[in-house]
């Protein structure tokens, strides 16, 4: 019988080998583990080599439409796991490249490898008889054998030590990591999942204050709402030991709420309880359950955690609703609409601290992100009331220190109120997050970097957390790592607008403009024009002409941009007297930009420049 040929088909590229039949990579001939769905991306890019592939085509073939609410975080994920296997780099990519907003590129050289030829044989000939009878009565022997051996060694289990066995079965997995999964909706009105939103938040908080239990924050929990993935595949990405999840009914002032603890890598439920409560009593219940979720590990809570995961926090159903729904609002960002209900539930109750935290954050956003600068001294006079109702409302120090900092150029006074705001709840990584920004833009590289990774262990898929991680290491004048840090920020999340503003200043640091217009920022992305005509320095003159045009009199924010233009551009004495007119104005970001931009090295000694860090207090 003639042999026949087998060709599976394969791939190599550099030191790799893909078969994308059986789904297999191989390193110098070597397994390497890739996880099928990212494997099935490779596929799709080692199939049209220099192409793009873009996001639309890539979500077609890979991802379901059902599951289309997850594909950004899933795909970026995805890309991840084959950069962190091909030992690739967004910034410097040998394989994968990113084309931001649009899709990816496999850059290598491939080629296709023809397989080994592998022989179809004709069936064998059959042995003799008693040849097989040997071979039959040895392996009949051997069996009988092991059988014997592992019944002796049960039978000695059990008589001898089935205490130490049954003590095995009884121990508890151990969990010192845990996220709470956004809870399901099931009220009859779709519209409640503000609602639902809300007591997933406030769970992640109160265990948020078990010092012992690491705790994923609420931005990354919400990354898998409505996700189809396992437990076990979901606590790999999060880095945890265990999820929480369940469910949120409300009825009128009703509202039942149902939590389960699931083990991740066994896939073990640990411990589930149903809550009846009335609507006033949705913030203490949060309490309860994470008293009963550290009980159920035999995790011991110190009496501070106790008592503070003990307290009573009443509050007016109406007011609760409103509460939750600024916090909503607030996770989006859309402050305004988080103003209008935190300042709803003040007129109601006066006396809320939450409300009056609640409202001064969304201030604080407002100044911060929507440069609304009359917002700053209405956030701090909103935190200072919270903190008379309550001196140690977390959420309000947090804010006061932003506060202090941006708008009261008061570094000092900023990182005691971030110092106690920790203090109360040390597991926030916004707060983490925000202090390690301004320690670094103030000098204080190290301990910024030591805040970050709180804040991103806690908080590792949002594209939040990830956008002040860029600021900490852009601060450190580390760049490379800050442009890694945003590409995987963008590839998270490419609908998040701010951190292509940051991925655009990173490739403009590298002087590689091409790519920062590429990016599609706002700021950059019609200079091709003037990058083709007159090359960096018609890059920059081209930027500096779109920032001064339209500028409103008596504007107060963006003066470091165009002062890092004119630089660029050999004229100092512009930029000196632009940011000592940023200084006039007190625009809130002069005390970000003004120690860290390496443009205005030649300008520190300057006594002009020095008198302006003076009086930021970060000389």
């Amino acid at each position: 019988m003639p042999a026949s040929l087998s060709t599976p088909r394969r791939i190599s590229f550099g030191p790799y080998e893909a078969d994308l039949q059986v789904g297999e990579l191989r390193k110098q001939g070597v397994r390497v583990r890739l996880q099928s769905q990212p494997f099935q991306l490779l596929a799709l890019l080692l199939e049209r080599p220099g192409q793009l592939v873009t996001r639309e085509e890539i979500c077609q073939k890979l991802w379901s439409a059902d599951t289309f609410v997850d594909f950004d975080h899933s795909l970026g994920t995805a890309i991840n796991k084959i950069r962190e296997v091909l030992n690739d780099s967004a910034a410097e990519p040998r394989f994968v490249e990113t084309l931001p907003r649009r899709g990816y590129r496999f850059i290598a050289a491939v080629t296709s490898v023809d397989p080994d030829p592998v022989l179809a044989l004709p069936p064998a000939e059959p042995v003799a008889a008693t040849h097989r009878s040997r071979s039959f009565y040895f392996v009949v022997g051997g069996c009988v054998a092991v059988v014997l051996l592992a019944a002796a060694f049960v039978a000695w289990n059990f008589h001898n030590g089935r205490e130490w066995w049954f003590y095995k079965l009884a121990v508890q997995p151990p969990v010192r990591s845990i996220a709470v999964l956004p809870l399901l909706n099931l009220s009859s009105d779709p519209d409640q999942q503000f609602f639902a939103d809300g007591v997933t938040d406030e769970l992640i908080t109160n265990l948020a204050q078990i010092g012992s239990l690491r705790v994923i924050s609420h931005t990354s929990a919400m990354a898998y709402s409505g996700t189809h993935k396992s437990a076990p595949q979901i606590a790999r990405e999060l880095g945890v030991d265990a999820l929480v999840e369940g469910s949120v009914v409300r009825s009128g002032n009703r509202v039942r709420i149902t939590t389960q603890l699931i083990h991740a890598a066994s896939d073990r439920h640990l411990w589930a309880h149903t809550y009846d409560r009335e609507l006033s009593d949705v913030l203490t219940v949060q309490g309860e359950v994470a008293r009963e979720i550290a009980d159920s590990i035999s995790l011991r809570l110190t009496p501070q955690e106790r008592a503070q995961l003990s307290r009573s926090h009443p509050m007016n159903p109406e007011i609760a609703l409103l509460y939750f729904k600024g916090s909503y609002f607030l996770n989006k960002l859309d402050a305004p609409r988080a103003e209008a209900a935190f300042t709803e539930a003040i007129h109601l109750d006066p006396n809320s601290a939450e409300s009056w935290a609640g409202l001064a954050d969304a201030l604080h956003t407002m100044g911060a992100v929507g440069q609304q600068y009359d917002a700053f001294p209405r956030a701090r006079d909103a935190a200072n009331k919270a903190l008379e109702i309550d001196p140690s409302q977390p959420r309000a120090l947090m804010v006061l220190g932003v506060v202090s900092f941006l708008y009261d150029w008061n570094p000092t006074e900023s990182e005691a109120f971030f110092r106690r705001s920790l203090e109360v709840r040390p597991g926030n990584a916004v707060a983490h997050a925000l202090f390690a920004t301004t320690l670094a833009h103030r000098g204080k590289v190290e301990e910024a970097i030591q805040q970050i990774k709180l804040a991103t262990a806690s908080d590792p898929v949002s594209v939040l957390t990830n956008s002040q991680a860029w600021h900490v290491y852009f601060s450190a004048r580390r760049y490379d790592e800050a442009l890694r840090i945003v590409l995987n920020a963008v590839e998270v999340d490419p609908t998040f607008a701010p951190a292509y503003w940051r991925l655009a200043v990173s490739w403009e640091q590298r002087a590689e403009y091409q790519k920062a217009i590429d990016t599609g920022a706002t700021e950059v992305s019609h200079l091709g024009p003037a990058l083709a005509a007159g090359g960096p320095r018609g890059y920059w003159q081209g930027k500096l002409e779109s920032l001064l045009q339209g500028r409103r009199p008596g504007e107060r924010y963006g003066f470091s941009a165009i002062a890092r233009c004119y630089m660029h551009l050999g004229k100092r004495e512009e930029a000196l007297k632009t940011l000592e007119k940023a200084y006039q104005m007190r625009d809130p970001y002069l005390i970000f930009w003004l120690p860290v931009y390496e443009e205005f090295d030649p300008l520190r000694s300057n006594p002009r420049f020095q008198r302006m860090l003076h009086g930021l207090g970060v000389s």
